[in-house]
């Protein structure tokens, strides 16, 4: 049986309600269903090989650049040495992470058969959100390429020449959707898009909790036929809350409730939840309720409250709580990004420009027959997108390293 060593930054701390992001929880629902399938030996290397630094789910949320600069690089030092002291011959390498990740090159050259997961592609990131869109994340990584690395922030080195590093020298390159394997190509060129494997997450299993809505509503106060609009995610930038909350200052409708659940995490995460709360302090017609991080049972007593999902983000690679929304049968309403296309259809709900938000909320609010039609074919679709489906791949994949 082959030996597979998965390198987690954000791994390790499974149950804990810290909003680490969708990078932590597929490296704990891989690990979950790896471990019921058993298709081969798999040790995972998370933030308690540092010891005594290591930091807790807590310390990461609340990182500076250039504290979590630091901790990618002793992470990734510390990976690497660890990955070293086994034998590549019966060994392959699994990288949850990109710039906190193992040393790819050093990896290789030692003769390790190295896959990486992007659950984020930093250039297409920082494109996305740092530039808003002014370039283009091919220009970036020429750009960066061409910068002398003296003259480089710290953090733009680790990440750029980390993401170049995992293209080039790994096995392969493991993404949740067409877009992002479109954008690696266009950054790196047609043989990095040649090692792309296209890898939809799904969903788990998720039990219906009968009676868990009203109860929500009741907890909140909410009256029984009044609209809820739900959104889920950590509260940072990137998430786009507050596209939602300036596009409801055009509300005119009955009284509206809006459930933001999450809580600030990374960078600039205290700063954007101060902004909304003043945003959502502004608006008419419309109750803003901030319930903090949500998770298990209580998560699906939100899907089950909720009229109509929205997933705001400016940049997304997949968008787990998406698929969590429409397995639960909630209509939704998305901006255009690549997660969004990878999942939405029409007939569950619509994709929008950040001026299209309000309009498509109306719509949706408007017909509770449409909105039903649409829960119900969500589900259904959602029903095929099977998370185990997607570990099974990705385990026959590295089993085939080793063939």
């Amino acid at each position: 049986m082959i030996r597979v060593l998965y390198t987690a930054a954000h791994g390790g701390f499974a149950g804990q309600p810290v909003p680490l992001g969708g990078g932590a929880a597929i490296a704990e629902r891989l690990m979950t269903e790896w471990s019921r399938a058993r298709p081969f030996e798999v040790r995972l290397i998370d933030p308690s090989v540092l010891g005594a630094a290591a930091p807790s789910a807590r310390d990461l949320v609340t990182f500076d650049e250039a504290r979590y600069a630091r901790f990618c690089h002793d992470f990734s030092k510390a990976a690497t040495a660890e990955i070293l002291r086994e034998d590549p011959r019966r060994t392959v390498v699994l990288g949850n992470d990109i710039s906190e990740g193992p040393d790819a090159a050093a990896l290789a050259r030692a003769g390790f058969r190295v896959s990486t997961i992007f659950h984020v592609d930093v250039a297409a990131y920082i494109a996305a959100i740092y530039l808003k869109g002014l370039a283009r994340p091919e220009t970036l990584v020429r750009w960066q390429a061409r910068l002398p690395r003296r003259l480089s922030p710290p953090i733009l080195d680790l990440i750029f020449r980390k993401q170049r590093e995992v293209v080039e020298h790994g096995r392969r390159s493991i993404v949740p959707s067409e877009g992002m394997r479109d954008v690696i190509g266009r950054c790196y060129g047609a043989a990095a898009a040649a090692k792309v494997e296209v890898v939809p997450w799904g969903v788990t299993p998720s039990e219906p909790a009968p009676g868990a809505g009203a109860e929500l509503r009741r907890e909140f106060g909410v009256p029984a036929d009044a609209p809820v609009l739900l959104t889920l995610s950590r509260i940072s930038p990137e998430k786009g809350q507050d596209l939602l909350l300036d596009a409801l200052r055009g509300w005119r409708g009955p009284e509206l409730w809006l459930f933001v659940c999450g809580e600030p995490a990374f960078m600039r995460g205290e700063a954007f939840a101060r902004l909304l709360r003043t945003k959502a302090e502004r608006l008419r017609g419309v109750r803003t309720v901030f319930p903090g991080y949500v998770m298990g049972p209580r998560k699906r007593a939100f899907f089950d409250m909720a009229s109509v999902y929205v997933f705001p983000s400016r940049h997304e690679s997949y968008g787990l709580t998406l698929l969590e929304a429409l397995q639960a049968g909630l209509p939704s309403v998305c901006l255009d990004h690549h997660g969004s296309r990878a999942a939405m259809r029409p007939e569950f709900g619509e994709i929008v420009q950040p001026g299209g938000l309000l309009p498509a909320i109306e719509r949706l609010l408007a017909s509770p027959e449409r909105r039903g039609a649409m829960g119900l074919a969500a589900a259904e679709w959602a029903s095929t997108q099977r998370f185990a489906d997607a570990a099974a791949r990705i385990a026959t994949l590295l089993a085939s390293d080793l063939v």
